[in-house]
C-alpha cells in the first residue's frame, strides 16, 4: 500500500475495488482508492464529495463551539455514562463531589465560589469516574478478542475519544468519555483495540470491528452528534 496526495488529500492506494471515502471518529477524512487507478478519476470523485465533506466537518465544528459552557451552580445538568444528573452546589470546608443515583443528582462541595476551581474538582471527580470504569470495559474486550496490551491511559484528549500505539501496545482513553452511554464506551475501547491488528482504517479493520459489534456505526453517530463533550 502506498499514500499518495490528491487535493490534499492522503489517498491510500491498496487492493480495492472501489474508491472509498470516510470521515472516522476523530473527524479525519480516509479515502482509498484501486492501485492502478488514473489520479484524475480519484480527483473527479474527491471534487464531488468535497461539499459533503466540508458540511460535515462544519457541523461538527459548530456544535462544538455552540456548547455552552459550565458555571457549576445548581440546576445545571451534567452527565455520568451517559445518564444525566442534577448538580447541586454547597459550600464546605473539604472539597469533595458525590453521586445521588436515587435522587439523580451530583452534589459538588466547594470552599471556593471560583468557576475555574470548581471545574478542577469535577474534572478530578470524572477522572477517578473513569478510572474504576475503563479498565473493566478494555478487559472485558481484550479477552472477547484474545489480544492484550502494556499499558492503560486515561487522560484529557482534545480532538479525540481515544488512541492506540500499537507498536507499544499502549492504550489512551479521554477521561471525558466516561460521560457518554456505556455503548458510545465500549464502541471506542473496540476501535482503539481494533488498532493492534489493523494499524489503519481500511475496510479490514471496519469489517474486524462490525464483526464485532454490528451497530457500530450507530455509536459513531452518536459520538460525533451535537455535544462533542
Amino acid at each position: 500500500m502506498k499514500i499518495e496526495k490528491i487535493l490534499g488529500y492522503d489517498v491510500h492506494r491498496k487492493k480495492v475495488k472501489n474508491i472509498n471515502l470516510r470521515i472516522n471518529q476523530n473527524m479525519e477524512v480516509y479515502i482509498s482508492a484501486p492501485l492502478n487507478l488514473h489520479s484524475s478519476y480519484i480527483e473527479n470523485f474527491i471534487r464531488s464529495k468535497e461539499e459533503w465533506i466540508k458540511k460535515v466537518l462544519n457541523k461538527v465544528e459548530n456544535a462544538k463551539s455552540q456548547q455552552k459552557e459550565y458555571e457549576y451552580i445548581t440546576g445545571e445538568i451534567h452527565k455520568l455514562a451517559g445518564k444525566e444528573y442534577v448538580l447541586k452546589v454547597r459550600t464546605g470546608n473539604v472539597n469533595r463531589v458525590s453521586l445521588n443515583r436515587e435522587t439523580s443528582e451530583i452534589l459538588l462541595v466547594t470552599n471556593s465560589e471560583n468557576v475555574e476551581n470548581k471545574k478542577k474538582i469535577m474534572d478530578k471527580w470524572y477522572f477517578e469516574c473513569a478510572r474504576k470504569l475503563f479498565p473493566d470495559v478494555v478487559d472485558k474486550w481484550l479477552k472477547i478478542l484474545g489480544e492484550s496490551i502494556e499499558h492503560l491511559s486515561i487522560k484529557p484528549m482534545k480532538t479525540r475519544w481515544g488512541s492506540c500505539n500499537y507498536n507499544k501496545r499502549y492504550i489512551n482513553l479521554n477521561t471525558e468519555l466516561v460521560k457518554r452511554t456505556p455503548f458510545e464506551i465500549e464502541y471506542v475501547v473496540l476501535h482503539e483495540l481494533a488498532h493492534l491488528k489493523y494499524p489503519n482504517h481500511g475496510k479490514g479493520f471496519y469489517n474486524y470491528v462490525e464483526n464485532y459489534m454490528p451497530n457500530y456505526k450507530k455509536a459513531e453517530k452518536m459520538l460525533n452528534a451535537k455535544h462533542y463533550y
